[in-house]
């Protein structure tokens, strides 16, 4: 923690010199005119409004992302003729890089459904990967035991399949929150949504307000910090709960 505390230091006060040498504000502004905007923020209701808004569609998207990528990970892992279709469609959407999906979405559906739909694009190959190779890395002698006892399906998957490939979708949930928060963000900038942290970037920008944009995304930073350190709680609580 001291070391981390060290850095964080030292990196303000390189921020201060350069800001020093530079002495423009549009380009860099000081690292204490900054702290005083983010604090600000805390008294302004649009600040709490934009991240409610960013936070829901993260939300959405992230859910049915990791439901169906799970879902379909389990298919293929299961069921080889399934995997050799699906495959192919999941690596192209793995593929496209993200600009792509929002120009073509934008194109396809309104900019609040395009939004949901990028991030989820974006998430659920992830999803989809890891569980299908936790599926595929079960062992042998675990699978003939599971086909042994002719269970139904949702039986299997709830007492075998799920508990052998826990490690695999905790991976991607720890991989996914963060970077669920990245995309979403970036997606508001560039569909300019009405709401959002996004909008609140595009309009600083619109202003060539540097306080504010360095301001926003410190924050950017903080609530990634925080989604990350809660996806770890998430996933060491389950893991104390699963060994008691």
């Amino acid at each position: 923690m001291k070391r981390k505390l060290t850095t964080v230091f030292i990196l303000l006060i390189l921020w201060q010199m350069a800001s020093w040498m530079i002495q423009k504000e549009v380009i860099l502004p000081f690292p204490g005119d900054v702290l005083m905007r983010m604090g600000s923020y805390l008294f302004n209701k649009s600040f709490y409004i934009a991240i409610f808004y960013t936070m829901i569609r993260i939300l959405i998207s992230f859910v049915v992302a990791m439901l169906v990528g799970i879902t379909l990970g389990i298919f293929s892992g299961l069921y080889s003729s399934f995997r050799h279709y699906l495959q192919p469609i999941m690596t192209l959407l793995q593929t496209i890089p993200q600009i792509g999906y929002m120009l073509i979405l934008l194109v396809w559906v309104d900019s609040d459904l395009s939004l949901l739909l990028i991030i989820f694009f974006m998430l659920m190959p992830i999803f989809y990967f890891n569980t299908m190779h936790g599926m595929m890395h079960i062992d042998s002698d675990l699978q003939d035991i599971i086909t042994l006892y002719h269970h139904p399906l949702y039986y299997n998957l709830r007492y075998a399949y799920l508990p052998l490939i826990k490690g695999y979708i905790l991976s991607a949930v720890e991989t996914c929150l963060p970077l669920s928060f990245k995309v979403g963000v970036m997606a508001e900038v560039f569909v300019s949504a009405q709401h959002g942290i996004g909008k609140q970037l595009y309009l600083a920008r619109v202003q060539i307000d540097m306080i504010g944009i360095f301001a926003w995304i410190l924050w950017m930073v903080i609530i990634v910090w925080m989604l990350t350190k809660f996806s770890t709680f998430i996933m060491g609580w389950i893991q104390n709960k699963n060994k008691k």
